[in-house]
C-alpha cells in the first residue's frame, strides 16, 4: 500500500479555508498518509532535517500543499527545500533517496486564472512560475506530476465562501486521482 506525505506550508493554516478543505479531503480519502504542517512543527524555522528526510524516504507520493506566495512558495517551504533536500541525500553522489517517488505541487492563488496567462497581469503561466520546483523534483530524480492549482481561492465577501469551498473540494478530488 502506497504512503503519501503531505507537506503543508501555510503561514496561517488555522484560518485557511481552501488549503484546509483540500488537506482534510485528502486525509479523509487516503489510507496511508503522513502530514507535516511546517508552520506548526517549526514556528521558528528550526526544521528537523533528519525527521523530514526520514518521512520522505517512507513516502511513495509527496505533495507540497501551499498558497502561492509572490510567485513562489512560502518562506518556510523554501527553507525546508534548502536544508532538507541535501547533496548526498536528494541529489549528487549517493543522493538517490527520492528516486522514483511521485511529486505533486498543490497550490492555491487568490488571483483569477486570467492573471496567469501570457497576456495577463502576471505575464507568465502557473507552469512557468513553477519551473524551479519542477527542476528541483527532476534534480532529486522524482517523478514530477502535473501540478494541481486553483485560482480565486480567497473569499473576500461572505457569499464567496461557498464558491471557494466548492472549488477546494474539486481541487482535492483532482489530487485524489493522482494518489489513489
Amino acid at each position: 500500500m502506497k504512503n503519501t506525505l503531505i507537506i503543508i506550508a501555510h503561514p496561517n493554516y488555522k484560518n485557511s479555508t481552501a488549503n484546509k478543505i483540500i488537506v482534510d479531503s485528502l486525509i479523509d480519502n487516503i489510507k496511508n498518509y503522513d502530514v507535516h504542517n511546517l508552520s506548526e512543527l517549526y514556528p521558528n524555522f528550526n526544521i528537523d532535517v533528519k525527521k523530514e528526510q526520514d518521512a520522505l524516504v517512507k513516502a511513495d507520493h509527496i505533495i507540497f500543499q501551499f498558497p502561492f506566495y509572490w510567485y513562489s512558495v512560502p518562506p518556510i517551504l523554501k527553507q525546508w527545500i534548502d536544508i532538507v533536500l541535501t547533496y548526498g541525500f536528494a541529489y549528487g553522489e549517493g543522493g538517490d533517496k527520492l528516486k522514483g517517488k511521485s511529486f505533486i505541487v498543490s497550490t492555491t492563488t487568490g488571483t483569477p486564472l486570467e492573471a496567469y496567462k501570457s497576456d495577463g497581469a502576471n505575464k507568465y503561466t502557473m507552469e512557468e512560475f513553477l519551473y524551479p520546483i519542477k527542476q528541483t523534483a527532476k534534480l532529486c530524480l522524482m517523478n514530477y506530476i502535473a501540478p494541481v492549482y486553483s485560482h480565486s481561492m480567497i473569499a473576500w465577501k461572505k457569499e464567496d465562501q461557498i464558491q471557494v469551498r466548492n472549488k477546494a473540494k474539486e481541487h482535492a478530488n483532482r489530487l485524489l486521482t493522482l494518489v489513489s
